[in-house]
């Protein structure tokens, strides 16, 4: 059941309406609304940068509603989510401790965004398209996850915002399960509506997967993705509202 609380997001909707939704924001933006949400989370008596603080304070922001999700917090985990906010990467960067986030290359280049980012988790940045950008992350990926027996990274296998609707297998990177063989971390795929400070948004947890034939993994996530985003009802998902640049395919994008 969703809770309703009763929050002052008046300055949060006004820059989310300036920036034109919740999808595509410069860095500058970005760090722009991480304050605003750091200042409310406060409000409410917690610590925003403490992670479980921030990570409560961003459950009550955006209403969030969390199904059948297990206990990560012991084990490797990776996390491989839709993605269709900007707002992904700090919620999936703090739903468990000692995460890591594969993040776009800019979200390395803005001090003051990497101010909050720093105090809450860790990101490691990929150059899209970029062959040496891809074999230096997964690398870091699994240098985290061996570092620990508890320990999360977070992969938006769609390397971009985007509707699973436009995304297409070949879309769908398939270096989780490179990631998964190395480090016998279990692969949960998730499927989040696109959150929002005035609707209440559903984020579902399904069952790991496994990596039999890494080819045919992005084929096998979007049939997952597509399964948990139907089987959230009363009522039925909400599908994303994508500015003009995240509604073209993947395929057809100027990085």
């Amino acid at each position: 059941m969703h809770e309703t609380y009763n929050i002052d997001r008046s300055k949060l909707n006004a820059l989310i309406m300036e920036y034109g939704g919740v999808d595509s924001y410069t860095t500058s933006q970005a760090a722009a609304i991480l304050e605003q949400i750091f200042r409310i989370t406060a409000s409410m008596g917690l610590d925003p940068a403490n992670r479980a603080d921030f990570f409560e304070g961003a459950r009550r922001i955006f209403n969030i509603e969390f199904i059948n999700m297990g206990d990560y917090e012991h084990g490797r985990y990776i996390f491989a989510p839709n993605h269709v906010t900007e707002f992904d990467g700090l919620l999936f960067g703090t739903i468990v401790p000692n995460m890591l986030v594969v993040a776009k290359s800019d979200w390395g280049s803005n001090p003051h965004l990497n101010e909050f980012i720093n105090k809450l988790f860790r990101i490691v940045c990929l150059i899209r398209k970029d062959n040496a950008s891809g074999i230096n992350v997964l690398r870091k990926c699994i240098d985290h996850l061996k570092a620990s027996q508890d320990s999360a990274v977070t992969v938006f296998v769609q390397q971009t915002i985007a509707d699973i609707d436009i995304t297409t297998p070949e879309d769908v990177a398939s270096g989780v399960c490179y990631i998964a063989k190395k480090t016998s971390a279990r692969i949960i795929p998730v499927y989040s509506e696109q959150v929002s400070p005035e609707l209440p948004t559903r984020i579902v947890f399904g069952a790991p997967m496994t990596c039999e034939d890494k080819d045919a993994f992005g084929a096998e996530w979007l049939r997952t993705e597509a399964a948990l985003r139907d089987s959230i009802s009363d009522p039925a998902a909400r599908r994303p509202i994508l500015c003009e640049k995240h509604q073209k395919p993947i395929s057809q994008r100027d990085f």
